[in-house]
């Protein structure tokens, strides 16, 4: 460790800098992944990847570039299915997750039997991928926009309510302890207590989820939920361009999602 001298004759300890050691770990950790994973660096082919972006990019044999931009106006109406199963989905699970929240909140149910099961519920849905249900969803309604929504739904229920719950043990009890000395109700005191304080953040998290839900919503049709990501599964294997026109269109709807939720979240805080 280095010691300095300061202007007053008073010697102090430069603390040691643990960026190295932090380093040192990574590069170990990825080693010990390398040989756990045996990666074949051969079949890495640069060159496929630069043909797979020149069709993709570009329009395929006949077809013009007004063709190929042409053909986005055609997507509205997938656009359209992609950004409503979002907003639906986003919606009911966030609304489905503040019962849920309040009951796995400690310091609103005291009574273990009640908030420990609540949140085995919640713990239990966090673990399944959005993926899987998604194709759950599928099996049971079919494909479409329906499955999309059952599917988003749950996925944002699953976050919602862990970050919710988390949020309400994290209130002033002040307020709520007041309401109840005046002999209010565990509703009422909720309603006028609890709410005021989460309320902001809450509509904060609903409109980043959101922003992921669209993001994600395109994988998700990929397996048969509906929207943008149908057409890129209908078109992947012989029409690259069209693979490349959905992505452009993806790349700025949710980029302009994206600055929306940043300035919704910012107005909020």
């Amino acid at each position: 460790m280095t010691k300095f001298t300061l202007e007053n004759g008073k010697t102090v300890t430069k603390p040691f800098n643990k960026i190295w050691i932090i380093v040192g770990v990574v590069i170990l950790l990825l080693y010990l992944f390398s040989l756990l994973i045996p990666v074949n660096l051969g079949l890495i082919q640069l060159s496929e990847l630069k043909v797979i972006l020149q069709k993709m990019f570009s329009p395929k044999g006949t077809r013009t570039w007004g063709d190929y931009f042409g053909y986005l106006l055609t997507l509205q109406e997938p656009l359209v299915d992609t950004l409503s199963m979002s907003f639906a989905g986003t919606l009911i699970g966030s609304l489905m997750a503040i019962p849920l929240a309040v009951l796995s909140a400690k310091n609103i149910v005291k009574k273990a039997y009640i908030y420990l099961p609540a949140r085995t519920i919640m713990n239990l849905f966090r673990t399944i991928p959005a993926m899987v249900l998604a194709l759950i969803a599928v099996f049971f309604v079919g494909i479409g926009v329906l499955s999309g929504i059952i599917a988003i739904t749950l996925f944002t229920f699953s976050i919602m309510s862990k970050m919710l719950y988390e949020v309400i043990e994290t209130i002033d009890m002040n307020p709520v302890e007041a309401l109840e000395s005046t002999g209010a109700s565990k509703i009422e005191s909720l309603r006028y207590a609890v709410m005021p304080q989460v309320t902001p953040i809450f509509l904060s998290y609903l409109i980043y989820i959101f922003e992921i839900n669209v993001r994600s919503s395109t994988i998700l049709g990929y397996v048969g939920a509906g929207g943008i990501g149908m057409i890129i599964k209908d078109n992947i294997l012989y029409n690259y361009d069209r693979v490349g026109a959905s992505i452009i269109l993806m790349f700025f709807v949710i980029l302009v999602v994206q600055l929306f939720s940043s300035f919704a979240r910012g107005r909020l805080q």
